[in-house]
This record gives structure tokens, sequence and C-alpha cells, in this order.
């Protein structure tokens, strides 16, 4: 059986797939399309077309920010028709999906280091306290 050839898209097809893969995932745009998902995965990693999806991102992230700004007007101007609780959750939503598709913040870690002020003396103590600890707990039956 000759092998079937392979289909040729036009450049506003694969920006059309790489639109809705930034909107929805890789696969719903494929299914969406009938396009396969391994093309709309390989169009994202190109960078002549990557440019199309951090488009979209951003125009999707402005538009997160603007709906959270419309929350937090309808919660200072409508407080007392609604449930606070309910604005409140809407207003952390639409803040969350803009700072993420703007690519900010949405964690903060902080990671401190208590041993800086420890002597080497000091520092060989600790790692055999903890090896004390392990050892111990290696050998209380479960």
């Amino acid at each position: 059986m000759p092998a079937r050839p392979q289909r040729r898209y036009a450049k506003r097809e694969r920006i059309a797939a790489i639109v809705a893969a930034e909107m929805t995932s890789n696969l719903a745009a494929a299914q969406a399309l009938g396009i396969p998902e391994t093309n709309v995965r390989r169009w994202r990693d190109d960078p002549e077309l990557a440019k199309y999806g951090e488009k979209t991102r951003e125009e999707l992230a402005a538009g997160s920010m603007m709906l959270a700004h419309r929350a937090l007007e309808a919660i200072s101007t409508r407080i007392g028709e609604f449930e606070p609780r309910d604005l409140v959750i809407l207003l952390g939503v639409a803040v969350d999906k803009s700072q993420l598709l703007a690519g900010a913040a949405t964690t903060r870690t902080e990671t401190k280091d208590i041993t800086s002020r420890f002597s080497d003396h000091e520092m060989d103590m600790l790692a055999d306290a903890i090896d004390a600890e392990i050892k111990r707990r290696d050998e209380v039956p479960a």
C-alpha cells in the first residue's frame, strides 16, 4: 500500500491552531481543527510561530485583568446584593488567572539558611544528632 502524502498546512491554519491551543490545550485544538496533536505541539515550539502564542497569552492576561477590575468594581458598588465571599472568590480567581497568564508570581516560597551562623563544630554536632534520630526511627517497629 503506497504511503499517504503528508498534508501541508497553510500558515494561517498553523497560527489558528496555536491560538486555539493557547486558549484551551494542544489536544483540544487538534481535535477541534482536525489536526494531529503532534503538529500543534511542533508548531508551538517553532520560534517563528511561537510569537503568535505569546501574543494570545498576553491578550488573555489583559482580558483576565480587566475581569478582575470589573469584579472589584462589582464588589464595591453591589456589596449589599451578593454574598461577599462569592465576589471575593471571583476576584481571587480572576487575579490568579491574570497573573498566571502574564507570567507573574502565583505563589511565594522563601528559603532561609539557619545554619550559616553555626561553627564547624556545631554543624558536626547537628549532623550527628540528625543521623542518630534517623537511626532511632529506623529501629522503631512500624
